[in-house]
């Protein structure tokens, strides 16, 4: 009887261990995507336009809308060679459609919600940027400039000069990373972007 009690406490005892050791390993574990630790950016071959009305003839589809999630919780892409070298990445960033300022034929005219591309992806904290570009930030109404790829998605074009915040405090934050006459060369842009389509 008193083994069996004996047994019984140990039994208990481990299972406490168990049980003590997974919570603490779940509560220390990070998700991949849950932090950024470090930031490479990589060389991309795209089309880009200096000139604001050459950029809005070139999109196929402008809109002022926002990014739905915070940039760690998106689907990021990253897909590899079979010998383990990066091939290509991206994220898809769900928006939400505020307003419509040019489209295709075929879009249709009370979409509110639309993935995107961004050439921008996470991975085991390692966030991989095109040409330093920087994503949508969450709840930040912007003019996005887009173009339809060969698989029908929509994909931001134009690098850091494809999208405009609307809110000046938001887009000097999500800018921090720019150089002072990249800043200058986006300050330009916007305020075009902005008369063009007249929002200031």
């Amino acid at each position: 009887m008193t083994l069996n009690k004996k047994s019984s406490a140990l039994i208990i005892a481990l299972v406490l261990v168990v049980v003590a050791g997974t919570l603490t390993y779940l509560s220390q574990r990070s998700e991949p995507n849950s932090q950024i630790n470090n930031v490479v950016s990589l060389s991309a071959n795209s089309i880009t336009f200096n000139e604001v009305d050459k950029l809005a003839d070139f999109a196929e589809l402008v809109v002022i809308g926002y990014a739905t999630d915070e940039f760690v919780d998106r689907d990021h892409v990253v897909t590899a060679f079979e010998d383990g070298t990066m091939q290509s990445f991206h994220t898809n960033t769900n928006i939400k459609i505020e307003q419509v300022l040019k489209k295709p034929d075929d879009f249709p005219e009370n979409q509110k919600e639309l993935t995107i591309i961004e050439p921008v992806s996470l991975l085991d904290g390692t966030k991989y940027t095109a040409d330093n570009y920087v994503e949508l930030q969450k709840n930040d109404k912007s003019v996005i400039f887009l173009m339809k790829n060969t698989f029908g998605d929509y994909g931001l074009i134009n690098d850091n000069l494809g999208k405009f915040s609307l809110e000046e405090t938001n887009q000097l934050n999500s800018l921090q990373s720019f150089t002072s006459q990249e800043l200058s060369e986006y300050e330009v842009f916007r305020n075009s972007v902005l008369e063009k389509y007249n929002l200031d």
